[in-house]
């Protein structure tokens, strides 16, 4: 786990949810966001994280497909927090 998955982490058994957009449509912003989706992927399948990934429908204009996340901490993701010192 890096230590901006650690702080992601972090950050996720601070509140109830959190939910996640890209920034803006460049290129730079949506890889980004597949980054950190990415890492909620995995902290998914640790059993750290509930995650639920929506998709809205395609824009006329760029056919492009708008994403959206939205993640909570669970026990399990707060006990790992605790046993990694977090």
């Amino acid at each position: 786990m890096t230590e901006a998955e650690l702080a992601l982490l972090r950050s996720l058994a601070e509140v109830d949810v959190v939910t996640f957009m890209p920034e803006g449509a460049s290129r730079a912003a949506v890889a980004r966001f597949e980054a950190t989706l990415a890492s909620l992927k995995e902290m998914q399948k640790a059993g750290w994280i509930e995650l639920e990934v929506a998709a809205a429908p395609r824009t006329r204009q760029r056919g492009q497909t708008r994403r959206g996340a939205a993640a909570r901490c669970t026990e399990a993701g707060r006990e790992a927090l605790r046993l990694l010192g977090g």
